[in-house]
């Protein structure tokens, strides 16, 4: 069964098959915001090395970071820890699990939220698969209030590995873009409405322009009267000054009934989109980030 990340529910285990880093903290920041809306005890297993990038990620979306790691809702297993897992039996990994979701629940939480990123089982040592170990926490959380997603890399597994791995799971997670290509990705957040994340340059910026003029198309042809097409920055972590010119020519370039916004514009980018006359722009509004 396929299921968008807003539609996992308690009690489900999930996978995800991820094609970009993009892609992946969208993913694993989505699952840990979640599981923050709903005041759960949130486990992140890292065995990528990927914590500074994931935390990153939650603070551009408005996310006390901080907060939550002070309270320890949100525990970040370091990769050292998470990769010595794959070394365990499977009655020491079931122990491990009952310890774990355990203790979760005796903090006073109603109900435990796991990721992980078994990156480090890729080259785990001669013994227990993957798939077997998989099993072991699945029969470990069954029954009890926790919620699981185990994030797949493409490029870490042999496709055998990981075909085995998804079919493992009933629910898989699909997380459709506009546009991927490692560099950049450009999601649909809501009608009229996209984010950008990642860096653009010349291999890419034309897309960006093209998505805008497709979307202002579109909301001129619709029934549903909408008068902005929102763009969410947030993510956007490099553009070329030729990209943040397109933003204002493309503001330019909207009738008066519409307007160009664009959320979340990081401090780099706003000081090019000003020195270009982003403030002389009448069709062109700059926000700060919505609230997570």
């Amino acid at each position: 069964m396929a299921k968008a990340l807003d539609e996992i529910a308690l009690g489900d285990h999930a996978c995800v098959v991820m094609d970009s880093d993009e892609q992946h903290w969208e993913i694993a920041a989505g699952f840990v915001a979640q599981g923050i809306r709903r005041h759960e005890k949130i486990l992140y297993y890292d065995g990528g090395r990927s914590a500074e990038a994931l935390l990153r990620r939650l603070r551009e979306d408005n996310i006390d970071v901080e907060h939550y790691l002070r309270t320890r809702q949100l525990d970040m297993v370091a990769p050292e820890m998470t990769n010595q897992l794959w070394k365990l039996s499977l009655p020491e990994m079931a122990a491990v699990v009952a310890r774990t979701v355990g203790a979760a629940l005796a903090e006073g939480y109603a109900s435990v939220r796991l990721t992980d990123e078994p990156a480090g089982a890729v080259h785990r040592p001669a013994g227990h698969s993957l798939a077997e170990y998989d099993r072991v926490v699945h029969q470990g959380v069954r029954g009890h209030p926790v919620t699981l997603l185990c994030q797949f890399e493409r490029t870490d597994w042999p496709t055998s590995e990981l075909t085995e791995l998804c079919e493992m799971h009933s629910i898989e997670v699909i997380t459709p873009a506009i546009y991927d290509d490692g560099l950049l990705r450009i999601t649909r957040q809501a009608p009229f409405s996209t984010r950008v994340s990642g860096e653009i340059d010349f291999s890419n910026r034309h897309l960006v322009r093209g998505i805008i003029d497709k979307e202002l198309d579109r909301a001129l042809r619709t029934a549903d009267q909408t008068d902005e097409i929102q763009v969410h920055l947030e993510s956007l972590r490099f553009a070329d000054v030729t990209t943040i010119i397109q933003f204002v020519q493309a503001a330019e370039g909207f009738p008066q009934s519409h307007k160009l916004v664009l959320y979340g514009v990081q401090p780099c980018i706003r000081r090019v989109l000003d020195r270009c006359g982003a403030g002389f722009t009448a069709q062109l509004t700059l926000r700060e980030a919505l609230a997570s």
